[in-house]
């Protein structure tokens, strides 16, 4: 028996899911496969930071090592993309949450980056201006000044930028709530082993061949993160995807009490809507082993204590790995792939998966609608990678 569809989604992270919706409700027919249940991959172990201005910390590709001395905001190739991502969360976040029934634990609290050169002082002070026009209100801080904000933080001589705007949500709570308004939209989500694909002769329908069965449809999305190449390849699309293993505590509170602002330097440190301390994020290169590392335990630990030395004393109640889609210079793929160009490929974006997807997953419908084989953005295509 053949399962037909309009569309077939392989993968229910937030790529796959975001299309899922945005093309169900567009009015096709959809299916979403994928081998575990939602929000068991990185999608749902993510740290949930919704920031278009700065630069993550646990970089994934290439990208962050180029940057130039100082330079603390996200590269240029990256910055439109997040701007537009942001933009699709402020739009879409409320509707969202009104109909998944999910409260997805939207937290505005603000962003205390800390300096750690004249360099980075100095680029700050020089895009303060902007980001404030842009809505996001920034100021420089001194040393006195983030004492008297929280004395337990551990600044350098100097300062840092208070920076509001940007903000949290819980991605596991997210991921969910896109299956469920996926599911409200009329797609249908199957568990299922992905084995291979092929083109149909005569129909130019794509076969998806799982260990449940086969499905057909006239277009498949692959949004199967870093496992997305090995379905890829046999149709002749390689892409330079790879696993990049992300490590993230959680800590319990402070002893001496909460702390309203997300500290950012050499990593993330935030107590979240959970009542944890978020300390997020290594990066490593070691294919998909899942086994949590005391050297990224260590390096987390000694990063927290370099900002705010007591929320390193805690205990660690959660030590998570996930395999984020990585890239070379860490942005998404999206675009059409295979011989007649009826499987698009959807994945990538590293550690901003959560911040790009309802972005891409608008950019799938209309890819899908209009049979346009490039997104809006080059910097994302996968004809940048050429033949």
């Amino acid at each position: 028996m053949t399962t037909v569809s309009d569309v077939l989604v392989i993968g229910s992270g937030v790529f796959g899911l975001a299309s899922a919706w945005n093309l169900a409700r567009a009015g096709r027919s959809v299916i979403v496969l994928d081998r575990a249940p939602v929000g068991t991959e990185a999608s749902g172990w993510a740290l949930g930071r919704l920031d278009p201005l700065l630069k993550g910390s646990g970089s994934t590709g290439a990208t962050e090592q180029d940057l130039p001395e100082g330079q603390i905001s996200k590269p240029e190739a990256q910055q439109e993309l997040a701007r537009l991502s942001f933009r699709a969360h402020q739009e879409l976040s409320s509707e969202i949450e009104d109909v998944s029934g999910v409260d997805i634990q939207v937290d505005h609290q603000p962003t205390l980056q800390l300096f750690y050169s004249a360099e980075e002082r100095a680029f700050a002070k020089s895009y303060a201006a902007r980001w404030t026009a842009q809505g996001f209100q920034t100021d420089l801080v001194t040393t006195d000044e983030i004492h008297k904000i929280d004395s337990r933080f551990n600044p350098t001589e100097f300062g840092g930028a208070m920076v509001r705007g940007p903000y949290f949500i819980d991605s596991l709570r997210f991921v969910t709530a896109l299956a469920s308004c996926a599911r409200a939209a009329g797609a249908r989500m199957e568990t299922a082993t992905v084995t291979s694909l092929e083109t149909l002769v005569g129909s130019g329908n794509v076969n998806v061949h799982t260990d449940q069965g086969h499905y057909e449809a006239e277009t498949v999305v692959v949004a199967a993160g870093p496992w997305s190449p090995d379905l890829l390849k046999p149709i002749g699309t390689d892409i330079p995807v790879h696993p990049s293993k992300g490590e993230i505590l959680r800590l319990e509170p402070p002893a001496s009490g909460p702390f309203s602002a997300h500290v950012h330097g050499p990593c993330s440190l935030v107590l979240k809507k959970d009542g944890l301390v978020w300390v997020a994020a290594t990066a490593a290169d070691a294919g998909f082993d899942r086994t949590p590392t005391d050297a990224s335990r260590r390096k987390l630990l000694e990063n927290a204590r370099t900002m705010m030395p007591e929320a390193a004393e805690s205990a660690v109640a959660m030590h998570t790995v996930c395999f984020r889609p990585a890239t070379p210079d860490d942005l998404p793929v999206l675009g059409r792939a295979g011989d007649r160009g009826n499987v698009i490929v959807a994945t990538g974006g590293g550690g901003s998966g959560i911040v790009q997807c309802l972005y891409i997953g608008r950019q799938v419908e209309e890819m899908v609608a209009t049979g346009r084989a490039e997104p809006e953005l080059a910097s994302i295509s996968l004809s940048r990678f050429g033949d």
